[in-house]
């Protein structure tokens, strides 16, 4: 984060044309451009011996963790429209994060990728009260006009959902705002929800956000302070303080919150047109069950992160692990009762874990 990051964007002016030449020099083609594609586009696919008039086998994700990509800027710039117009042209699948209803410029573009391949839109939304909303993100779309564009977004079949995410210490983690968030979503229809918790990383983004609360709210700063004194690296709170300012625990709060809402707990995974479906299936199986087991019902941390590590290896192997026998996955590189989970997986499409602890909403997105 540069100096003056509020006010002085720097703009990733050639992120279009670096998507279209990574595109293209994969093999993929831009079927839906006007209906053709350019002699050079064309000959640059030939290049390529496995050239691919499929729809490619990833998901394009426009967001940041410190930007958005539609800050005030975007209005001017249309870089992030650019980027949605090549993903339809190739017949990319996209997911977005925003804060800003400037999204809903887009819509015809989210509405013709989604007929293609697939295009879900989520909003951060985090304060259901406008001025305190106005005080941590004053250039943002106002709470109203974020939960106003999901409704249009969900209403026009656009898969769609919220991110309570940073939940403020104190300020964001009330029984009135969280239970205001939670029926607002309900009501629109919202497809998922997930929470967190705030981190401050030691540094400007620390900084920033201590000043507001010396400026807006000086009846907490003592206590976020001390919650944050430790300096993590990565920006986590103390949880000896937090245990003694007795504050909620975000995700296992909105877990909670979202199965006495109904509204899933989980962005439903899209699974792009890839080579061994059934591998990222079983895999978002296991990471389901390694979250369920640190974050939730904090069972057995050791096993939780199995769990994940065995999800993120078969993510990337490059062998179907349905065509694999019993005695083939019992020679994979994992624990015994995750092996053994694989196979349920696999002969049942279920998860015994996840029915027992009655997991409730979707995992994956099926068009």
């Amino acid at each position: 984060m540069h100096d003056d990051f509020g006010l002085t964007i720097k703009a990733k002016v050639n992120a279009p044309e670096l998507l279209e030449r990574y595109l293209l020099k994969e093999g993929y083609v831009p079927f839906n451009r006007d209906g053709r594609i350019t002699l050079d586009e064309f000959l640059s696919t030939q290049t390529k011996t496995n050239t691919n008039y499929e729809l490619p086998n990833f998901v394009l994700s426009l967001f940041g963790n410190v930007c958005d990509v539609y800050q005030p800027a975007e209005e001017e710039l249309e870089l992030t429209r650019t980027l949605l117009q090549i993903a339809y042209d190739f017949g990319v699948p996209v997911r977005l994060l925003t804060k800003s209803t400037l999204v809903l410029r887009d819509l015809d573009l989210l509405k013709k990728i989604h007929d293609t391949s697939f295009a879900r839109v989520a909003f951060t939304i985090t304060l259901a009260d406008e001025e305190d909303q106005s005080n941590f993100e004053p250039n943002a779309s106002s709470t109203a006009e974020r939960l106003e564009a999901l409704r249009l977004l969900r209403k026009e079949g656009i898969p769609s959902g919220a991110y309570i995410t940073p939940i403020i210490p104190l300020i964001g983690d009330t029984e009135e705002n969280l239970g205001h968030l939670f029926k607002k979503l309900q009501q629109i229809n919202a497809e998922f929800v997930i929470t967190g918790g705030l981190t401050l990383k030691p540094g400007r983004n620390k900084d920033s956000f201590m000043q507001v609360i010396i400026d807006k709210y000086p009846e907490y700063y003592s206590q976020i302070s001390n919650l944050y004194s430790n300096n993590s690296p990565y920006g986590q709170p103390n949880s000896d303080v937090a245990k003694r300012l007795d504050l909620l625990k975000p995700v296992q709060q909105g877990y909670e919150r979202a199965r006495e809402y109904g509204i899933n707990f989980y962005e439903p995974r899209f699974i792009p047109n890839v080579k061994y479906r059934k591998n990222l299936e079983v895999a978002t199986y296991l990471a389901r069950i390694g979250f369920l087991k640190e974050e939730i019902f904090r069972e057995n941390y050791g096993e939780a992160r199995e769990y994940r590590n065995a999800a993120s290896k078969l993510e990337f192997l490059d062998k179907d692990i349905q065509e694999k026998s019993d005695s083939k996955i019992k020679g994979l590189d994992f624990p015994e009762y995750i092996k053994n989970h694989i196979i349920e997986i696999i002969s049942t499409g279920k998860s015994n874990y996840l029915e027992e602890k009655n997991d409730f909403g979707e995992l994956f997105y099926i068009k």
